[in-house]
């Protein structure tokens, strides 16, 4: 039977396995910074599972990547204030790169934001990420000219759903 990848929402007690998820530094490679402690996931997390900002104006989609029950990574969404346009971002962990995984768990993210009305994505990615790029690519994104902190912005639309 082929492995199956799904989305979960993101939990406070998930911090443990995602630190080991995340502890690679290759990860941090295009992006700066360093594996996460389990302390620093937990403080992170207990914001991002009340899903939205403190002031109201952004809805966020914080889910874990799951290959057959299992975390691999993760994908986020913020969701500008109006729900028309969701910036996204997804994290594999390095033993799971190679194999598609981020791009089909990006997708089932972007399918969540089509049923929830999203119509435009942008993403950051910092150029020569090339396995990001093709994620972006993979959802219909493309790259402008704005860059912002080093990254370039993608953009692109989404069908009504």
């Amino acid at each position: 039977m082929p492995p199956t990848l799904r989305l979960r929402p993101l939990r406070v007690d998930d911090a443990a396995a995602m630190a080991a998820v995340l502890a690679h530094p290759s990860l941090y490679e295009h992006t700066g910074g360093e594996p996460p402690t389990v302390a620093v996931l937990e403080r992170r997390y207990a914001v991002q599972v009340r899903g939205a900002s403190a002031d109201g104006r952004e809805a966020w989609i914080n889910a874990i990547v799951e290959l057959d029950g299992e975390p691999i990574g993760y994908v986020q969404a913020t969701i500008a204030e109006g729900g028309r346009e969701a910036e996204v971002a997804w994290v594999i962990g390095h033993a799971w790169q190679g194999r598609g995984h981020a791009r089909a768990a990006a997708a089932l993210l972007v399918d969540e934001l089509a049923r929830r009305g999203v119509r435009e994505l942008v993403a950051h990615v910092r150029p020569g990420h090339t396995a990001s790029e093709r994620v972006a690519a993979s959802l219909g994104m493309a790259p402008t000219d704005a860059v912002v902190d080093g990254e370039v912005r993608w953009q692109g639309s989404l069908s009504p759903r």
